[in-house]
């Protein structure tokens, strides 16, 4: 089926030939994009002559709501997708989304690269505070000029699709901007009762039994019909089979161990959805869920020894400690089994030595020596047996240039409270401030030294009125500069001053930072 104006063949089904004699066996089926026979769209210059525009890498998008109404909105589903949307090019936001009164939201965290020029719009919402319905519209900016691209209204719990708006590349490249611009009217919404989903009791099977699972969707509209439903895997192994992805009991085949969770989606006539969670558990009957890490000291490095090894999941959530004692060059080598995974892996080193280096996943990433103190691995995957990681702090080289040594200093500048009205009966009390790091060529931080380094740090969140405390490592890339701003956020408290005056205070955050060690700098507290 060709797509207009975009010189591009997509093909919507896909027919059964017999390799030996090349004859149609009348076998039929959809051409979908998690079949492994998928044909993805392609450039036919003969039936579809418009040729389609070159990719051009330098073009990055932001996609950001403005609105100036007074109302709390919340949208239940807002996607922003090429509109041949895959694994390679999946979509850019695909979440929920509340905006606050008076408020401009950018949806990505920073530009994504811009991968396409025809794009799916999905926006469903969910409750308006006062009631009216919304003016929007869809705007796109370039350095070429400025485009409305839709107007129309918005009521509760109702859906829109445009499933082919262009957004065209640009030859000077830049930021391009997708507006969602929202002001309120004076017309009461017309309310629209949201269905109900319901995916089904959760399951558990044996990989051993080659299990074939057919999911037990339904969904219910109190004041209209079901026109739609959708799954979607949204935990799990990447290998599963699913025979339909578009009807309410599809089978699921292909599983291998491990814990998957599928998403159900319903939608009534006037596009509002519903969603439900299944989650189907796939054991091996003899599985085991321990890892294997391996940690030795080189025989020559009598002087170096690996004081501790913890591992964080993902960069976030309690540590797992693993060494006891102290491990020198006499001890051997010595072997944990910690849980599976995925980690950042943290190696505190004493002593003096040449490098320390992990082995894992059939490759090795080695750090040069620096001094005593912790040594960060991101992302560090341990399996069992041949699957797991190995730790070696060596009296040699990693075998590249020698490292130059730069230093690191964090500093917080221009601390502000500001102030904000959360209409109708709240306000936020907002804390800010620079948070800069600043790289130098000696200890004393009298000279300027630019960096090229993966920067470490520390974020610690805590909310005085739950006594909750977060911990966030993670890093950031820092290229050809002697500073950068990290942040400005030191956290807020948020009131409901329609409360009581005890209850009134809702939450109350306050964040600090902290360099960690890495590669090529040395932190100076």
């Amino acid at each position: 089926m060709s797509m207009e104006n975009t010189g591009m063949i997509k093909y919507s089904m896909l027919e059964e030939f017999n390799l030996g004699t090349g004859q149609a066996t009348g076998r039929k089926k959809r051409n979908d994009p998690a079949d492994p026979d998928y044909v993805p769209p392609k450039y036919d210059p003969e039936n579809c002559p418009v040729p389609p525009l070159a990719t051009i890498s330098s073009n990055k998008l932001q996609v950001r709501i403005a609105y100036t109404g007074s109302q709390f909105i919340s949208f239940s589903h807002v996607e922003i997708a090429p509109w041949d949307k895959s694994s390679s090019t999946p979509a850019i936001y695909n979440d929920k989304c509340l905006v606050l009164p008076g408020q401009t939201l950018d949806l990505l965290a920073q530009p994504q690269k811009h991968v396409a020029e025809w794009w799916k719009i999905n926006l469903v919402s969910s409750n308006f505070s006062k009631k009216l319905s919304l003016n929007l519209i869809i705007r796109y900016t370039t350095v070429d000029g400025v485009q409305d691209l839709i107007t129309t209204t918005v009521d509760i719990n109702t859906g829109k699709v445009w499933d082919h708006i262009l957004l065209p590349r640009t030859t000077s490249g830049g930021v391009n901007l997708l507006e969602f611009i929202l002001a309120d009217t004076t017309i009461p919404s017309v309310e629209n009762i949201p269905p109900v989903a319901n995916a089904g009791a959760d399951v558990s099977v044996f990989v051993e039994d080659e299990p074939a699972v057919q999911l037990q969707g339904s969904g219910t509209d109190g004041d209209g019909y079901i026109v739609s439903w959708h799954w979607d895997k949204i935990v799990g192994p990447v290998a599963f089979q699913l025979s339909d992805a578009n009807v309410a009991q599809p089978i699921i085949t292909g599983l291998v161990a491990g814990l998957y969770k599928f998403r159900l989606t319903v939608t009534d006539n006037r596009g509002a959805i519903g969603q439900d969670e299944v989650s189907i558990m796939v054991d091996a009957r003899e599985a085991t869920t321990n890892g294997t890490l391996l940690a030795y000291v080189d025989s020559l490095a009598q002087q170096a020894f690996i004081t501790q090894i913890e591992l964080r999941p993902n960069g976030d959530g309690d540590m797992i400690t693993l060494l006891d004692t102290p491990l020198g060059s006499t001890d051997g080598a010595l072997l944990k089994t910690p849980p599976k995974g995925t980690y950042d892996m943290y190696v505190t080193i004493a002593g003096t030595a040449g490098s320390v280096k992990a082995d894992y996943q059939q490759k090795a990433v080695c750090q040069p020596y620096q001094g005593e103190g912790l040594y960060i691995f991101h992302d560090v995957t341990i399996g069992d047996g041949a699957e797991g990681v190995a730790v070696t702090l060596s009296s040699g080289s990693c075998g590249d240039e020698p490292v130059t040594l730069i230093y690191a200093k964090l500093t917080i500048t221009n601390n502000t409270i500001t102030e904000q009205a959360l209409l109708p009966f709240g306000k936020k009390i907002v804390r800010s401030a620079n948070v800069n790091v600043r790289f130098y060529q000696d200890a004393a931080l009298t000279q300027p030294a630019t960096a090229n380094v993966l920067l470490n740090y520390r974020i610690t969140t805590t909310d005085a009125v739950t006594a909750g405390t977060r911990v966030l490592d993670t890093y950031t890339q820092v290229t050809n500069t002697d500073s950068i701003l990290l942040t400005r956020d030191r956290g807020e408290a948020v009131y409901d001053l329609s409360l009581d005056p005890e209850k009134q205070l809702l939450s109350d955050t306050d964040i600090t930072y902290e360099l960690l060690p890495g590669v090529g700098y040395k932190v100076i507290s």
